[in-house]
């Protein structure tokens, strides 16, 4: 009976025993302390897909007669990540300002469709450059983002040339429910290199209903319905200016082997953002395409040229439906921002490709939280009563 009674003992020792180291096995892991987020912008990874209708080209010159009829398909895969964010402090450690430095990156293809002749051209840009954004903490915000590109017709390695685009932008953030901006931009966008203002305003809250006019990136009215869904009516331009293979022999004069390739369009329409998950987001919009322009620039005639460009051939064409669908991966724990309406501009100033003009969300403005109903001290009571403890 000793035995017995020594063995259901040391069976209960054991038993409880490794309960309790059950139950201690947390506290007895080394743990690394969390680091803090050092940066207050997700690296984002986007693509972009955008198509359109085919057109007739009813021009009478002998470019319009070759090539027939025009259709576009645009695909875009870029980056932008945050390298170095630098906070400033008051005495008492509170962030008083801060500045940013962003590296971004695009790789773009454009395949105008002509049925006149018989091979694609794929017109490919690829871009790297730098963003800086210095937030003041007050009202003001300072943009900068410089991108060099290179343009080529794929395939023919001669039609490689280099360019750059620049933006400088100033923003005033007067409150939660307006901002302006002023600025500078060198851009392709509308088929040539120009030399444009940058106007904007917005009416309305970031992370609510707002009204926004950027030119010359867009004008949009957005509309958020819950946590997960964002819907707008917009109108952007779209375009650019990409190298062109002269092998259909398009332009026959001064033996020009590569030419450039100029085409914007303005897009009006709807879209739907959707945001499953912290990480992913994507976005899906349609409309009509109008006021679609392509032309044609001689290199030889426009040698020595520093300012906008003369082209041999220029045509309007009727508008088309569009179909535009991208998909949106963010990477990285960031830093606060809830209620920093001054970040929230500095994250809407760079949620915009200007190379290709693609806007990939506002997907890091927190969502706004509804707002908890105060009870009266009675109302308290009568859910007190109203409740069954047993």
């Amino acid at each position: 009976m000793q035995l017995i009674a020594k063995i259901v003992l040391l069976i209960g020792f054991v038993l409880f025993g490794t309960k309790f180291l059950a139950l201690n096995h947390d506290s007895l892991k080394v743990t690394k302390p969390l680091k803090p987020a050092k940066h207050y912008f997700n690296t984002i990874i986007y693509s972009d897909l955008y198509g359109t209708g085919q057109r007739d080209l009813s021009g009478k010159t002998f470019v319009s007669k070759k090539l027939k009829t025009y259709q576009v398909n645009q695909f875009v895969l870029g980056f932008n990540t945050p390298v170095f964010t630098k906070d400033f402090y008051k005495k008492d450690s509170t962030v008083i300002s801060n500045f940013h430095l962003l590296l971004t990156g695009s790789y773009s293809v454009v395949t105008p469709k002509f049925s006149g002749i018989d091979t694609d051209h794929h017109l490919s840009k690829t871009s790297f450059g730098v963003r800086m954004i210095y937030n003041t903490g007050k009202k003001s915000i300072f943009y900068m983002e410089f991108s060099p590109f290179m343009t080529q017709d794929r395939g023919y390695a001669y039609t490689q040339r280099y360019r750059i685009a620049s933006t400088v932008v100033y923003n005033y953030t007067l409150n939660r429910y307006f901002s302006f901006r002023a600025g500078y931009s060198r851009s392709f966008m509308f088929g040539n290199r120009l030399d444009l203002p940058y106007v904007g305003i917005r009416v309305g809250r970031l992370d609510g209903i707002n009204l926004s006019i950027q030119f010359p990136r867009s004008v949009s009215f957005n509309v958020p319905i819950g946590k997960y869904v964002k819907t707008s009516l917009y109108t952007k331009p779209q375009g650019g200016m990409y190298s062109f293979a002269n092998t259909d022999t398009i332009y026959y004069l001064n033996n020009d082997k590569s030419l450039n390739f100029g085409r914007y369009e303005f897009l009006g329409g709807a879209r739907v953002d959707v945001f499953p998950s912290h990480f992913f987001n994507f976005y899906v919009s349609s409309g009509l395409t109008t006021q679609n322009n392509i032309v044609l620039f001689s290199e030889t005639y426009n040698r020595g040229n520093r300012g906008q460009l003369n082209s041999f051939y220029k045509e309007r064409l009727k508008g088309s439906l569009f179909v535009n669908f991208g998909l949106v991966f963010k990477f990285g724990k960031t830093k606060s921002i809830y209620n920093n309406y001054n970040m929230y501009n500095a994250q809407d100033l760079n949620s915009v490709d200007h190379s290709n003009n693609v806007n990939t969300g506002n997907t890091q403005i927190p969502a706004r939280e509804k707002t908890i109903k105060h009870l009266q001290p009675n109302e308290v009571q009568d859910l007190i009563d109203t409740q069954d403890f047993y």
